[in-house]
């Protein structure tokens, strides 16, 4: 009895062992985005379901590519990562067979890519909250957003305003009308929080909407470093290394059999924070000292 009592042990302990037995990874980079390399690291630190492979970068050319398609089909990996929308289209459409877990993927819904994966889009939730702990005086969360773009954000956002959350939410019809859609939103709410929509908010259109948001005294809550160095009052980044291993958790949740397109979106929830104290004087906008204390960069 004691013996077979061993050998229950024994197997419980080497199942979870089995569950990865052979299973393979590989990850394909759209490009060299140093950024990515952040990412890799959080999956390869949360990564308990599979051996990694293969960590290629797609290059600017077909044969190129192609090249790096035989490759990895010699390696004949269960599950790919890639990071990247542009990975993410190849792998789909070029092997289909093997599932396709994406990572550094912004907005994916109004890039037509679908799950499984994590995108690099904060939770709106978590934003709202943010604001709400850090700012009181805002009431009125501003945003604006561009005709088929940021699809589930503005839904889960339409959501908390349902909620009770005072959401003010505001289509952008073009880019041509981002002038007007500022002045309208100034009217009704106490800040603008940028979703990550390159359409809307480019390089064209960043500096001149931030020096209006200024001018007007709107503060802005932004998606990155870029626009607080710009003239935002605050920056939250998705920490890259978390969105790594949220889709390291995506890869074990595939392998172990659920259909790859019933796993839900895991957004990040944890962030660096980046401030301009120099704009929160011009806006006489009180930021808090823990706050100041513990953000990864500040302009002052």
């Amino acid at each position: 009895m004691k013996r077979h009592h061993c050998l229950l042990t024994l197997l419980f302990f080497l199942a979870p062992l089995s569950l990865s037995a052979g299973r393979k990874v590989a990850i394909v980079r759209s490009s060299s985005f140093q950024l990515f390399d952040r990412a890799v690291q959080g999956f390869n630190s949360c990564n308990k379901s599979a051996e990694q492979v293969a960590d290629v970068t797609l290059t600017d050319n077909d044969a190129g590519n192609a090249s790096i398609l035989n490759a990895l089909r010699a390696k004949k990996p269960d599950v790919i990562v890639a990071m990247g929308t542009t990975a993410t289209r190849f792998m789909r459409e070029k092997d289909p067979s093997v599932p396709t877990v994406y990572c550094m993927v912004i907005d994916p819904a109004s890039s037509g890519v679908v799950p499984p994966g994590s995108p690099l889009d904060m939770d709106p939730a978590a934003q709202v909250a943010f604001i709400r702990k850090n700012f009181p005086r805002i009431k009125r969360v501003g945003v604006l957003y561009g005709p088929g773009r940021n699809i589930e954000e503005v839904a889960e956002l339409k959501h908390l305003r349902d909620e009770g959350e005072a959401i003010v939410l505001l289509e952008v019809p073009s880019v041509d009308k981002l002038t007007d859609a500022v002045i309208n939103l100034r009217k009704e709410a106490d800040c603008l929080l940028m979703l990550a929509d390159p359409v809307l908010y480019s390089a064209r259109t960043a500096a001149p909407l931030i020096l209006q948001t200024i001018q007007t005294g709107l503060p802005v809550i932004a998606p990155s470093t870029a626009f607080v160095k710009a003239g935002a009052l605050v920056g939250l980044q998705a920490e890259p290394e978390e969105n790594g291993c949220d889709a390291a958790g995506v890869v074990g949740r595939v392998l172990k059999g659920e259909r790859p397109s019933s796993i839900p979106l895991t957004r990040p929830t944890r962030y660096g924070v980046s401030l301009n104290l120099v704009v929160a004087e011009r806006l006489k906008t009180s930021v808090p000292a823990d706050l100041i204390q513990s953000a990864e960069e500040v302009i002052k």
